[in-house]
């Protein structure tokens, strides 16, 4: 009998989308790829970043492990035909528009620095609940009445109270989030986000002949206030994908890319070297390790004002 191979190492940075970023704009050309965490700057394929070992897999009774990966793949089937005809054509509607804002919706949600920041935040929940369920012996007591009665995990509850409070004071245990948790709170969040990004208007922006290329990074999906400085301090490090007032960017190659906004206009302009330049600035500061180019010859802004060429980078971008 044959043994079927499942493949373990899963992108959540499309080859597809990568590979508009490379020399020869396909899978096999090689992406420039700057890693601000190690301090260097190297070449290789699409398929050797953006990926980690089973970021994709769901471990359920019953179901194929690989079955979230293998729509993801069917998917992306779809998104490489897209992002061409949107690089070659200026044209965004229809299918194409639909494919490429569910693309947009997963690399907003989709990362493993993202899944650690919610793993977190749900951490902190539920320290904060166990303390509270912890406040008393009757308040535990009365909990523990309440999951017995639901027939629930009843050795969730089998520790006296003593020795519970003891356990939670020790901090002698880890909190973990499972990766279907992750998944499923991710999808709901897709189809949140694809939604109000279709009542945005969408710029295409060519970026002009004389302009460097546009660059990406590890955290392509850039959502930001248009005039920050109006913002309050308090909500200027929030802005939201429904919030009226932000503009959502997103490089779809080295050639082209989208601008969002509520108030905008559905149209396709050149972009200017100046403009390109602002483009790769916002994003060499949303970045989370890694940013990608076909060349070392992208321009950005330094914090003078001034255009500065992408071979002089690791001087102007920390970790």
């Amino acid at each position: 009998m044959l043994a079927i191979m499942t493949a373990r190492h899963h992108h959540y940075l499309s080859q597809c989308y990568l590979k508009g970023f490379t020399k020869g704009k396909a899978k096999k050309s090689k992406l420039t790829v700057v890693d601000i965490s190690q301090r260097k700057i190297f070449e290789t394929i699409p398929r050797n970043v953006g990926g980690i070992r089973d970021f994709n897999r769901i471990e359920i009774d019953g179901l194929d492990p690989n079955i979230l990966e293998s729509a993801l793949s069917d998917f992306e089937g779809v998104v490489a035909t897209s992002l061409k005809r949107l690089s070659e054509t200026g044209d965004f509607f229809g299918q194409t528009k639909n494919s490429i804002l569910h693309l947009v919706a997963l690399l907003a949600v989709r990362s493993p620095e993202r899944r650690e920041h919610m793993r977190t935040i749900r951490a902190q929940i539920a320290e904060v609940a166990m303390g509270v369920m912890l406040d008393s012996k009757d308040m535990w007591e009365t909990h523990a009445e309440k999951i017995k009665a639901g027939g629930d995990n009843h050795d969730a509850v089998s520790a006296s109270y003593e020795e519970a409070k003891r356990f939670y004071e020790s901090k002698e245990y880890e909190i973990i989030v499972s990766r279907e948790s992750h998944i499923r709170s991710e999808m709901i969040q897709v189809d949140a986000i694809v939604a109000l990004l279709l009542k945005r208007n969408w710029q295409v922006l060519k970026a002009s002949d004389n302009a460097g290329p546009f660059i990406t990074s590890d955290s392509p999906v850039i959502l930001s206030w248009c005039e920050p400085d109006s913002i309050p301090l308090m909500y200027r490090h929030s802005p939201g994908f429904g919030l009226r007032g932000t503009e959502v960017y997103f490089p779809i190659s080295q050639d082209v890319a989208l601008l969002g906004r509520f108030d905008g206009l559905d149209n396709v302009l050149n972009a200017s070297r100046e403009l390109v330049a602002i483009l790769n600035s916002k994003m060499l500061c949303n970045l989370k390790k890694q940013i990608y180019f076909p060349r070392v010859g992208f321009e950005f802004y330094d914090d003078k004002k001034k255009i500065i060429v992408g071979n002089h980078i690791l001087k102007y971008v920390r970790p």
